[in-house]
């Protein structure tokens, strides 16, 4: 079944079928559906009275943070990310239904934030609706930390690694193509989180009239300061990482001039033995071109000309 109903019943927790959901109205329930194209989310939509436009973005998806209100509910867009292994990363959205004593949640597969919450639930730990959403945003955001820090970890690793071989563009491709896939990454995931912000803003403010009783602003107001610590810390390390390409990228150029430097000194010392032996290879009656004394002088001539030229250039520091 891709829909399922938890009913808080006393002090238990029991599942019951999504259809039972009119006899369970006056107690804590949770609707989670696992796939938005179920016939099971319009009738369910239907018996609590969900706005057309929210199921219909609940059923699509790919929407962008946000919480809008209507007239009996309301419907927030929330994402979990999570990174399976180094270098990928996936999101989840979960689209949230908040009414009277109902809390419904909609998404496709499954996450780590979404079983534990409900573990917790089962466990009896979390009483009303309220508290429900509040751990289950709690704990996304949660998360969010270990997905920043396994960016922090690939920065600072592949920071490392080009100080340690520097500009050497043989060893150093590979990471520096692998900075500006974390680059990429991070404005995936700011883009996400960033939003976020205003959700709990709403939150904090205690404009929820289903939350109101519960008391609980200030537990939303420790999920919003986890969001700013969390797109602080993302804008951090990408700042870090524009600082270590550049500093690669400048790394590489002075090491080019480095290079065209030498080479233009090379090239200018056998300028030098150009010029005479060019001269000498003009067929001219005047060179005398079997005399063995001068073919010596313009042979000694070349080498100090072109070993003054070479010391010179060495003294200046650009050979």
């Amino acid at each position: 079944m891709s829909a399922r109903l938890l009913v808080k019943d006393d002090a238990a927790v029991v599942e019951r079928p999504a259809a039972e959901i009119p006899e369970h109205r006056e107690k804590p329930c949770w609707i989670d559906i696992t796939d938005p194209t179920s016939p099971e989310l319009g009738r369910i939509a239907a018996e609590l009275h969900l706005h057309p436009l929210a199921v219909e973005d609940a059923q699509h998806g790919h929407e962008r943070p946000k919480i809008d209100e209507y007239e009996d509910h309301y419907f927030i867009v929330f994402y979990a990310i999570e990174t399976p292994s180094p270098g990928e990363v996936r999101f989840h959205e979960i689209s949230i239904f908040v009414t009277r004593n109902a809390i419904v949640t909609v998404h496709h597969g499954e996450c780590d934030a979404r079983r534990e919450v409900e573990r917790r639930f089962r466990e009896g730990h979390l009483a009303t609706t309220g508290l429900i959403l509040h751990a289950l945003l709690d704990t996304i955001v949660d998360d969010y930390f270990e997905v920043v820090d396994q960016f922090g970890e690939r920065v600072e690793f592949l920071e490392q690694f080009i100080a340690t071989e520097g500009s050497d563009a043989r060893t150093t491709q590979g990471p520096l193509k692998e900075l500006f896939l974390v680059k990429r990454d991070l404005l995936r995931v700011r883009k996400v989180v960033a939003p976020e912000r205003d959700v709990l803003q709403v939150l904090v403010r205690g404009d929820i009239r289903e939350l109101r009783e519960t008391g609980r602003r200030a537990y939303f107001q420790d999920v919003y300061d986890h969001v700013i610590r969390v797109t602080d810390e993302i804008d951090t390390f990408r700042d870090l990482t524009s600082n270590v390409i550049d500093a690669y990228l400048a790394s590489a150029s002075n090491r080019l001039n480095e290079v065209m430097k030498v080479l233009t000194s090379v090239a200018t010392v056998l300028l030098i033995l150009g010029v005479v032996t060019s001269f000498f290879g003009m067929n001219f009656r005047a060179l005398p071109y079997e005399s063995d004394a001068l073919f010596w002088l313009v042979a000694a001539f070349s080498l100090i000309a072109a070993g003054g030229v070479a010391l010179y250039f060495h003294r200046r520091g650009w050979l």
